[in-house]
C-alpha cells in the first residue's frame, strides 16, 4: 500500500462532502485485482505451509528406503519377419502405424507368463525384498507352533505368487510418443539386482514371442493338412458333376465358350454390319430423291462414265464462252455448240437416273440382308433362351467347382508354408538397449519432493489465505472504503508517522482536510456556535483514532482558536483517573470543572472519566451535559466517540455533531466497516468522510 498521500479518484479533499446513505454490506468476493495484497499480507500463512511442508517432505526423504531404477528398451517392428509366405502373425502395418500392436505387446510383457521365466531366471522367489519373506517367515513360525505350517510345495508356489504380484508393483512399461520402443523399467534396492531383473524380464518376452510364434504355426500346419483330404474329394465331385450335366445337355465348348454363344455373337455382329449399310444406302437414295439433277452425291463422283461427261460439259461451256465472244449469238458454230451442249446434258440426266437406279436396287438388297439375318437372330435367341435354362444350373455347378479347387490350392499351399514357418524365428522384435546398473537412486528425488512439496505449501497457504479472505473481507483500497462508508475518502495516514512522533506531515493533510470541510459550513450556524467534529473506528483502530483526533485538535489551535477534545470512547477497558465525560454525562460536574491542558498542548481535554455505570441514560437537553451550550464556549469540540457499534450511549452526541469522520485501517476486516455504518444508520447519522490509516501490512 502506498505510503504517501495522493489525490485519487477515490480520495477527496476539496469539496465538502455530501451526507450520503451507507452502501450495502459487501458479498465477501474476492477482487482479482487485489490477490497480490491479500497474498502479501497473509505471507506469514504462505510462509508457515511453505516450511511444515518442506520439513514434512525432507524426513520422509530422509527415512524412506532408497530404490534404484534400471531401464531396457525393446523395439517391436509392426512388419512382421517374413521369412516365407506365412501371415499367420500378420505382417500388415495398421492404419495407426502399428501404436495398437505396440501397445498390446506392452501388456504381453507385463503377463504372468513372461514375468514368470523371469522370475524362474532370476530366483525372486527366494529375494526378500519381493517375496516378502519377513513377514511371510514370521507368520510360517506362528503357525507351525499350532501344527498348521504349510507344506513345501504350497510354501513355493506362494513365494512365486508373492514374487509376481511384487515384481508387477516394481515394473513400468511404457511407450514414448510417436516411437514404437517399449521402455522396460524395473525398481529394486540395489542397482545391480534392478538391471539384472530388468534384462531378464526382457529376454523371457523374447523367449515367450518366439515359442508362440513357433506354436501358432505348427497348430495351423496341422488344421490345414487336416482339412485336405476333404477338400480334394469335394473337388473331384465338383468337376464330375460339370462334366456330366454338359454331356447330358449336350454343351459343346470351344475356347472356353459354348458354340451356340459364339454363333449368336457372330451374326449379331452381322447384323448390326447390314443394319449400318442399310442405313447408309437409304441416306445416299434419299438425297437423289430430293434433288434428281444432283451430281454431287458420292455416287456420281464415283462413276467414270459421269466423270468423263462432265469433264465434257466443261469443255463444251468454255469453248460457247470462247465463241459468243468472238463470232456473236447467230454464227452457226454457236448453234453448234449449243446443241451439243444440250444432247451432253442429256446424258448425264441419263446417267444420274441410272445412278438413282442403282442405288434404289442395293438398298433393296441391304434390306433383304438385314431381314433374313433378323430372322435368323431370332430364331438362334430362341433356341438361346431354352439354353440358358438349362445353362444356369450349368454355371452354378462350375463356381462350385472353382470355388473347391481354389480352397484346395490356397490349403495346399498354406500347410506347407506354415508348417516350414513353424521351424524359423520370425520374432518381431529386439532388445535395443540392454539395462546397465544405475549410478543414482530414483526415489526417492529429494529436489523434485521439495520443489513438489513447496509449491504445495504455498498453493495451500495462498489458497487458506483466500479462502478468508473471501469469507472474512479485508479492507484493501480507498474506493472499498468509500463504498461501504457511503462517504468520501479524505486522505491515507502512513501509521507509522501518526503513532511516531509529532511531525507536521502526513496526518496534518488529512487534519487539513477535515478542518478544511467544517470551515466551509461555519457561516451557516453563525459565528457563535462552534463546529463539532466527531470521530469513530472500529474497536480495532482506538489507538490510531485517538491519535488522529489529537493531531487534529492541536492542528486547529494553531489558529488561535479554542479547542475542546473529548476522550469519549466509553468502551474501554480502564477508566480515566481524572474524572471527565461520564462524571460531566452523570451531572457531577460542569464542564468548566472537568477540562484540563496537557503541558505543550493548546486545545482544552475532557477525559473519558471513571467507571461507566449502567444504570444512567444521558439524555440530550438535559442540564447534564447540553452539546450546544459547550459549542459556545469552543471554536470546535473534537469529540473521540469510540467505536459507534459498542458505545450507545454517545449516539445523540454523533447525531448532532457537524462532521463525523470514520477511521479505518487498511487491512481491517470489512466487517468492522459495515458495522460502524450500520450502528450509524441506526443512531440516525451518516458518515461525512473517510481517513484510511496505512498500517504497512498491505503491499
Amino acid at each position: 500500500m502506498r505510503a504517501e498521500f495522493a489525490a485519487t479518484p477515490d480520495i477527496v479533499t476539496s469539496s465538502p462532502p455530501a451526507r450520503a446513505e451507507p452502501a450495502p454490506r459487501a458479498a465477501g468476493e474476492v477482487e482479482t485485482a487485489l490477490i497480490g495484497r491479500i497474498l502479501w499480507r497473509r505471507r506469514k500463512w504462505i510462509a508457515a505451509a511453505t516450511v511444515l511442508a518442506l520439513v514434512g517432505t525432507l524426513g520422509y526423504a530422509l527415512l524412506a528406503t532408497p530404490q534404484y531404477t534400471a531401464v531396457t528398451q525393446i523395439l517391436v517392428d509392426p512388419r512382421d519377419k517374413q521369412v516365407v509366405g506365412n501371415d499367420v502373425n500378420p505382417s500388415s502395418i495398421a492404419a495407426d502405424g502399428g501404436v495398437t500392436q505396440v501397445e498390446s505387446q506392452g501388456s504381453v510383457l507385463q503377463s504372468s507368463g513372461v514375468l514368470l521365466r523371469a522370475i524362474a531366471a532370476t530366483h525372486l522367489e527366494n529375494d526378500s525384498e519381493f517375496n516378502g519373506s519377513g513377514l511371510f517367515g514370521a507368520l510360517t513360525r506362528v503357525f507351525s507352533l499350532f501344527g498348521k505350517a504349510p507344506d513345501a510345495a504350497g510354501e513355493s508356489e506362494r513365494l512365486k505368487s508373492r514374487a509376481l504380484e511384487t515384481l508387477r508393483k516394481h515394473m513400468t512399461v511404457k511407450r514414448a510418443e510417436k516411437v514404437l520402443v517399449l521402455d522396460l523399467a524395473v525398481r529394486a534396492k540395489t542397482a545391480e539386482r534392478a538391471a539384472e531383473i530388468a534384462n531378464s524380464v526382457a529376454d523371457a518376452y523374447l523367449a515367450d514371442q518366439a515359442e508362440a510364434r513357433a506354436a501358432a504355426g505348427r497348430d495351423a500346419s496341422k488344421s490345414l493338412a487336416g482339412r485336405l483330404g476333404e477338400l480334394h474329394e469335394k473337388l473331384k465331385d465338383a468337376e464330375n458333376a460339370v462334366s456330366d450335366y454338359r454331356a447330358a445337355n449336350g454343351f459343346v465348348v470351344s475356347s472356353g465358350q459354348l458354340v451356340s454363344d459364339q454363333e449368336i455373337n457372330q451374326t449379331t455382329a452381322l447384323l448390326s454390319a447390314a443394319q449400318n449399310r442399310a442405313s447408309s444406302l437409304k441416306g445416299q437414295l434419299d438425297q437423289l430423291r430430293r434433288d434428281p439433277a444432283s451430281q454431287g452425291t458420292p455416287e456420281a463422283m464415283a462413276s467414270g462414265a459421269m466423270v468423263r461427261l462432265r469433264d465434257r460439259e466443261s469443255a463444251i461451256v468454255e469453248k460457247l464462252a470462247s465463241a459468243g465472244k468472238q463470232l456473236g449469238p447467230l454464227h452457226p458454230e454457236i448453234a453448234s455448240l449449243e446443241q451439243s451442249l444440250r444432247d451432253l446434258r442429256g446424258l448425264i440426266a441419263r446417267e444420274t437416273q441410272r445412278l438413282r437406279q442403282a442405288a434404289e436396287a442395293d438398298y433393296a438388297r441391304a434390306r433383304d440382308d438385314e431381314t433374313a439375318l433378323s430372322k435368323k437372330l431370332a430364331g438362334m435367341k430362341v433356341k438361346s433362351l431354352d439354353d440358358d435354362k438349362a445353362d444356369v444350373h450349368l454355371r452354378e455347378l462350375q463356381r462350385q467347382a472353382e470355388a473347391a479347387r481354389s480352397i484346395y490350392q490356397a490349403f495346399l499351399l498354406r500347410a506347407k508354408e506354415t508348417m516350414e514357418a513353424s521351424n524359423v524365428d520370425t520374432t518381431n522384435a529386439r532388445i535395443i538397449t540392454h539395462a546397465l546398473p544405475p549410478l543414482q537412486k530414483s526415489w526417492p528425488p529429494t529436489l523434485l519432493l521439495l520443489l513438489g512439496a513447496g509449491f504445495l505449501g504455498m498453493s495451500l497457504g495462498a489458497s487458506a489465505s483466500l479462502a478468508h479472505e473471501y469469507v472474512r473481507p479485508t479492507l484493501f483500497t480507498a474506493r472499498q472504503a468509500r463504498d461501504l462508508a457511503g462517504a468520501p475518502v479524505l486522505g491515507i495516514v502512513a501509521g507509522r508517522d501518526l503513532m511516531g512522533a509529532n511531525r507536521p506531515d502526513r496526518p496534518d493533510a488529512v487534519a487539513r482536510a477535515v478542518l478544511r470541510h467544517l470551515s466551509d459550513g461555519e457561516a451557516a450556524n453563525g459565528p457563535s456556535i462552534g463546529r463539532c467534529l466527531y470521530l469513530t473506528s472500529a474497536p480495532a483502530s482506538a489507538a490510531e483514532r485517538a491519535r488522529l483526533a489529537e493531531r487534529i485538535a492541536a492542528l486547529a489551535a494553531l489558529g488561535k482558536r479554542e479547542i475542546l477534545l473529548i476522550d469519549g470512547d466509553l468502551c474501554e477497558d480502564v477508566a480515566s483517573d481524572r474524572p471527565g465525560l461520564t462524571e460531566l454525562l452523570r451531572g457531577e460536574h460542569s464542564i468548566a470543572d472537568l477540562a484540563y491542558r496537557e503541558p505543550g498542548e493548546r486545545f482544552v481535554r475532557l477525559a473519558m472519566g471513571g467507571p461507566d455505570p449502567a444504570d444512567w441514560t444521558a439524555r440530550e437537553g438535559t442540564d447534564a451535559f447540553r452539546l450546544r451550550r459547550v459549542r459556545r464556549c469552543y471554536d470546535l469540540v473534537v469529540i473521540d466517540g469510540g467505536a459507534m457499534s459498542a458505545n450507545h450511549r454517545l449516539a445523540p452526541l454523533a447525531a448532532q455533531a457537524d462532521f463525523i469522520l470514520l477511521v479505518a485501517a487498511m487491512g481491517q476486516p470489512q466487517a468492522e466497516i459495515v458495522g460502524e455504518t450500520e450502528a450509524a444508520a441506526a443512531a440516525g447519522a451518516a458518515f461525512d468522510g473517510v481517513a484510511l490509516v496505512d498500517r504497512g501490512e498491505a503491499a
